[in-house]
């Protein structure tokens, strides 16, 4: 490979790099109501981001049904974001609806071009993270898993969207203490990392939760070896 073609491929994997770091993120659920030419729609896009890639589902409301269809093809590149979502029709057929536009912090500009029927410019605003959810505190649990019982002391703290705290386990005769990472919460939903020294092995474990009071119902997916489901109690 030729000097300049290896510098043109650096610049390109610089860009790249810089394109999805700057990503807005776009996880939440976001509104939006506006007339169309079969009636007056009301929707929920419900979205979930990972890197460049977003998924989720469209939940939409008029005045004759109440539907949820998956979304596809959605992708984000620093505030440009698109997505697709498939229109049923009553006679069976379907119609593909593709968004496109820009992110501003809680606010979307989309234009939302239903097959050949033209396009629409719509707003979606992001919903507000429901402020009485409160995760702070220590949570127990005891769960059976493939290597026995075992016991663990959440800590948890919450500035904001971002989750910090510790994890306390037993497992059998032995104790051990890890620093969570990744944390974050989004309305009820709360999802961290345990990354826990096990006989001098990493163990990378994933939690993703629901609030509800003083319980979270959380399923966690240890490696690739186990998922498991287990409820934590706040303690009073």
């Amino acid at each position: 490979m030729k000097i300049s073609q290896r510098i043109a491929l650096l610049v390109a994997i610089s860009l790249a790099g810089i394109s999805t770091a700057l990503a807005v993120d776009v996880t939440g659920k976001w509104t939006s109501e506006f007339e169309s030419q079969v009636g007056h729609l009301k929707y929920v896009f419900t979205l979930k981001q990972d890197g460049g890639v977003i998924t989720g589902k469209a939940h939409r409301e008029s005045e004759m049904s109440k539907v949820d269809d998956d979304l596809k093809d959605g992708k984000i590149d620093g505030d440009n974001i698109s997505f697709g979502e498939t229109f049923h029709v009553q006679d069976g057929s379907a119609i593909t609806i593709q968004y496109t536009g820009k992110v501003a912090s809680d606010e979307m500009t989309l234009s939302r071009k239903a097959g050949d029927f033209g396009a629409k410019d719509i707003v979606a605003k992001r919903e507000k993270a429901d402020s009485t959810v409160s995760i702070a505190g220590k949570w127990r649990a005891e769960f059976d898993t493939q290597i026995g019982p075992q016991k663990y002391l959440f800590t948890l703290t919450a500035d904001g969207d971002t989750v910090k705290g510790k994890a306390n386990a037993e497992i059998g005769e032995q104790k051990f203490e890890t620093e969570l990472a990744e944390g974050k919460i989004s309305g009820s939903e709360v999802t961290f990392v345990e990354n826990m020294d096990f006989a001098g092995q990493t163990v990378h474990i994933g939690y993703k939760g629901v609030i509800n009071g003083d319980q979270i119902k959380f399923t966690r997916k240890v490696g690739d070896i186990a998922t498991e489901e287990f409820t934590a109690n706040r303690e009073k």
